[in-house]
């Protein structure tokens, strides 16, 4: 495919399509990058219960026992080095993929939830020579990113995959939402009129709580209109602040599991959106949902976007309404395959005990999909097929 360029800058017209600059629509069909810059215990290749263990804990335990902030920005940087390379970016260009959902979280820029950045200056910072990396090596394959905050200050919902577990803090903490807002506005400015980007995907999952009825307080059920009050207010504080220094770029504003959770954009004043829900469901049930987000989404005149799935059933049944769509994910790793998600078999490196060496060797090249590291085969099947090849 050829490069992205000022043409393809992308936004989203009356009738909720996707329209490039220069004219003509386009579908998103792509994957997720998950497990590369916010680590999921379940997923990749680290100590830690399902559920149970996040990334804030790897990190909390390293520094627990020691270890140096150079020596853990030092692990993580070569694990982030390895997980994804461009050999993995020639394999998703050249399966059909126009779109990557990147997840990242608040931690790859800043030291803490009062949003001390991790450098000065925000071209030595970690977080965005990574996301810089990705824009432009995904836009010079013909691949847009989909900026994904996999995880916000305090935690958007209570499961492990923003970060935090157990938390949910996010809508009682004024302070978190103002470091969101720091973090939003950066990166909105840095990435204001690039065509690389597609989109801002202003939290994942909000209100994912299911798992945790037993960690109050924040326990909100994700269908309860006072938890959508909730987090429609945080979606109304970030739309405000992004477009307060990127007028242009579409967003993205998540409905877990249900796209009626989402306002009317109309009554907000929001324009050039796209709504989306995440669907683990049955292939019955993710007829029935697409159908419904597709009829909300066009009488909204937003696009509409699956951000996450696995049922590769779903492809068809989106391309056939129109709603774009990414694959979660494209590459996993743990020891002893218990789940039809997890494609390598590997060590883990265990941030309780190993060594330093030792973590470093685990999160090191032998995480590179060019070493044998495989991604997720029939994630990329599922695109080739959608693609025609």
């Amino acid at each position: 495919m050829r490069p992205i360029t000022a043409d393809d800058f992308l936004s989203v017209d009356s009738k909720g399509q996707l329209v490039k600059r220069s004219g003509g629509t386009i579908l998103l069909r792509g994957v997720n990058l998950g497990g590369w810059l916010i680590q999921e215990s379940w997923m990749c290749p680290v100590n830690g219960r399902d559920k149970f263990w996040a990334n804030l804990d790897s990190l909390e335990e390293l520094r627990t026992r020691g270890f140096s902030e150079r020596q853990v920005q030092a692990l993580f940087d070569s694990y982030q080095d390895n997980w994804l390379t461009e050999h993995d970016l020639d394999i998703m260009a050249a399966a059909g993929c126009n779109c990557l959902r990147v997840p990242f979280w608040y931690r790859n820029f800043m030291k803490n939830e009062s949003g001390d950045w991790l450098t000065d200056a925000h071209d030595d910072n970690p977080g965005f020579k990574r996301l810089d990396w990705i824009v432009e090596q995904a836009g010079k394959r013909g691949m847009y990113s989909i900026l994904d905050m996999h995880g916000c200050p305090g935690g958007q919902c209570k499961a492990h995959c923003c970060g935090t577990w157990g938390r949910n803090e996010l809508y009682t903490n004024e302070l978190c939402r103002e470091v969101m807002k720091d973090l939003w506005m950066a990166i909105a400015k840095r990435y204001r009129g690039n065509p690389a980007v597609a989109a801002y995907d202003i939290m994942n999952e909000p209100q994912n709580n299911d798992d945790y009825a037993a960690y109050p307080p924040n326990n909100w059920d994700a269908n309860d209109e006072y938890s959508w009050r909730l987090t429609n207010r945080v979606y109304r504080e970030m739309i405000r602040a992004i477009r307060a220094v990127d007028p242009e770029h579409t967003i993205t504003v998540e409905a877990i599991w249900n796209i009626t959770n989402l306002p009317d954009p109309r009554a907000e004043g929001w324009s050039n959106m796209m709504y989306q829900l995440h669907l683990y469901d049955n292939t019955e049930d993710f007829r029935k949902l697409v159908q419904e987000m597709a009829a909300l989404c066009a009488g909204y005149g937003v696009a509409a976007y699956v951000g996450e799935f696995w049922n590769l059933d779903g492809i068809e049944l989106c391309e056939a309404h129109g709603v774009h769509w990414s694959l979660w994910s494209y590459k996993s790793g743990k020891p002893a395959k218990n789940s039809a998600w997890i494609h390598k078999d590997c060590e883990i490196a265990d941030t309780t005990c190993d060594s330093y060496e030792e973590i470093l060797r685990k999160w090191g090249p032998t995480l590179r999909t060019e070493n044998g590291f495989a991604c997720n085969d029939h994630i990329i099947d599922g695109v080739k097929r959608a693609a025609g090849l």
